[in-house]
This record gives C-alpha cells, sequence and structure tokens, in this order.
C-alpha cells in the first residue's frame, strides 16, 4: 500500500493551501461579476428612466396640444351658443375652453417631474378626490378602449 503525505491533505499541506486559492479565486470572481451585474443593471435602469422620461415627455406635449384644441373647438362652440341668444350655456362654455386652455399651458410649462410631483401632493392633500378622480379616469379610459373594437 502507499502511503500519501498527510502534509498535502492538512489544511496547511499543498492541497489545502490549494483549494483555499481556488476558493479564494472563485469568491473574487463572484463578487466581480455580481458588481459588473449590478452596474448593467443600473445602466439599463436608467436608460428606461431616460426613455419613460421622453415618452412621457412626448405624451404631455400630445396632452397639452389635444387640450389646446378642445379649448379651441370649445370657444366655438360658444360663440355659436351666444349667437342663439343661449347666453348662459355660452358663458359656461367660455370657461370651460379657459380652463382647458390653463390645464394645456401648464402641461406645456411644467417638467414631467415637476407635474408628478403636483400629482403627489394633490394626492395627499386630497386623497377622497384623487381616488375619485382615478375611478372617473378609469372608467372612462375603459368605455374608450371598448368602443375601439371592431364593429359588426
Amino acid at each position: 500500500m502507499t502511503d500519501t503525505p498527510t502534509s498535502s491533505l492538512t489544511p496547511g499541506g499543498t492541497l489545502g493551501a490549494h483549494t483555499s486559492d481556488v476558493a479564494n479565486d472563485v469568491a473574487s470572481k463572484a463578487r466581480s461579476t455580481v458588481d459588473d451585474l449590478r452596474s448593467e443593471a443600473s445602466n439599463l435602469a436608467s436608460k428606461a428612466g431616460e426613455k419613460a422620461r421622453d415618452w412621457a415627455d412626448s405624451g404631455k406635449g400630445k396632452a397639452a396640444d389635444a387640450l389646446g384644441s378642445a379649448a379651441e373647438a370649445t370657444r366655438g362652440v360658444a360663440d355659436k351658443l351666444a349667437e342663439t341668444r343661449a347666453a348662459p350655456v355660452a358663458d359656461f362654455a367660455r370657461k370651460a375652453a379657459a380652463g382647458l386652455e390653463d390645464v394645456s399651458a401648464t402641461l406645456k410649462e411644467k417638467s414631467v417631474d415637476d407635474l408628478a410631483g403636483d400629482v403627489r401632493s394633490f394626492v395627499k392633500e386630497k386623497p377622497a378626490i384623487a381616488i375619485g378622480v382615478a375611478a372617473v379616469v378609469g372608467f372612462v379610459l375603459a368605455r374608450f378602449l371598448k368602443s375601439g373594437g371592431t364593429r359588426d
């Protein structure tokens, strides 16, 4: 029977030292890989945030333009109503048009971050109204999406 030197099997021997070196090397590579993955995830999150912000800015601009157009149309309706002697309704339509123009101007002037901050503040100050508005918007959106289907 051949005897193996016990020094190579002990922690202080060659095999133990080699195993320790391999474990340290694997741990170092694992830490490096984790650091690389964290860095890449951070980069991807940053790029996704930029894309989302660009998309939100684009949508904000389109919404502002649509509200401006709606204000013009509402003002035109108000003018037609004034001609038919429906003054109270015409005044209401003018006020509605002014409100739409104000919202449109606010959307054009403020950044997405500022608007998000305004919404957060509003929700904190008036949560019941915010829930009601969210329910109405959800209902309107659902009806809009439902009506966009194919017709028989």
